[in-house]
């Protein structure tokens, strides 16, 4: 998937979900004590990235967040309850050039950050279990990567609607868009 065509280029996306509590509460606990959190992480990391430049740029990023919507689990064999998700889009003049040394330090520092919340890591061949925190790179610029730890964009975003929803409203802020009310389109 091209990224252009969404208009997304130019930014780095991440999404939380959680369905079960964590140590610091339930999952609207969890994700509103997250928030700041995931953002100072973003701020060191791009800091600390751009540091390893000669120029030292100071890294500037501006965080649109969506709101939190309420979703039943994907893809699940036995029963769950339902997810919270929401999504954070990170845009700067001044982001660190992608690569795969970058992109997984990021990644290392949110697999941090959801055992600090409590989570455990899944029995080998596990997917979808509940969770008390999940934190996903979705896409950063329009860098590719694919290997066992990571896979930039994640390949299965576009079939999410717990991101297609939040990334709708992001991006609807700042694109002018009308609903037209046509009785013959509708009543049919």
């Amino acid at each position: 998937m091209e990224l252009s065509n969404l208009n997304i280029k130019n930014g780095l996306c991440i999404s939380l979900g959680a369905n079960i509590d964590s140590k610091f509460g339930s999952p609207i606990e969890t994700i509103l004590i997250c928030k700041p959190k995931i953002e100072e992480i973003i701020n060191k990391w791009g800091d600390h990235s751009s540091k390893q430049k000669e120029e030292k740029i100071k890294f500037y990023p501006n965080f649109f967040w969506s709101s939190i919507y309420e979703t039943l689990p994907h893809g699940v064999e036995n029963e769950q309850p339902n997810y919270l998700n929401t999504l954070l889009i990170i845009k700067s003049n001044s982001f660190p050039k992608p690569s795969n040394k970058k992109a997984k330090s990021l990644l290392k520092e949110l697999k941090k950050l959801e055992r600090f919340f409590g989570r455990e890591k899944s029995p080998k061949g596990k997917k979808w279990l509940s969770r008390c925190l999940d934190l996903d790179i979705l896409w950063w610029d329009d860098f590719h990567c694919l290997d066992d730890e990571l896979t930039l964009p994640h390949p299965r975003f576009m079939n999410r609607n717990f991101v297609i929803t939040p990334l709708s409203e992001i991006l609807s802020r700042s694109q002018k868009i009308k609903k037209i009310d046509a009785p013959e389109w509708t009543n049919k």
